[in-house]
C-alpha cells in the first residue's frame, strides 16, 4: 500500500482533515474540534477507516487489498503532544457494517 498522509489545518469555525493517498487528495470540514479520532485497519477485508472516536462519525475510507504488513507511522509537524491507545474495543458503529 502506498503511504497515507492526513494534514488537520484549524480555521476560525471549523476544522479541515485533508486525506492525500495515491495522489487523489479529499478534504472533510468538521465543525467541532475532534479530540480523538480512531483508525481501523480490517487487514482482511481491505478497509481502513479514520472516524471520529467519540461520535462513531467515519471520517474517510479507503479500500485496498493488503498483500504485504501495514506499518502505521505517526509524526507532528510541530512541536505538541500525541498519545496513542491500542487495543481499545471494537466502535459498535463497526460491528454492524
Amino acid at each position: 500500500m502506498r503511504k497515507l498522509t492526513v494534514f488537520w489545518f484549524p480555521f476560525s469555525c471549523s476544522f479541515l482533515y485533508r486525506f492525500l493517498h495515491t495522489g487523489v487528495m479529499s478534504d472533510v470540514h468538521v465543525t467541532e474540534h475532534l479530540a480523538r479520532i480512531g483508525i481501523l485497519l480490517d487487514y482482511s477485508d481491505g478497509r481502513l477507516l479514520f472516524f471520529n472516536a467519540e461520535r462513531g462519525l467515519v471520517l474517510f475510507a479507503i479500500r485496498h487489498k493488503f498483500t504485504d504488513a501495514a506499518h502505521p507511522t505517526f509524526a507532528l509537524e510541530k512541536a505538541g503532544v500525541l498519545t496513542l491507545c491500542m487495543g481499545m474495543e471494537l466502535p459498535e458503529f463497526v460491528k454492524h457494517s
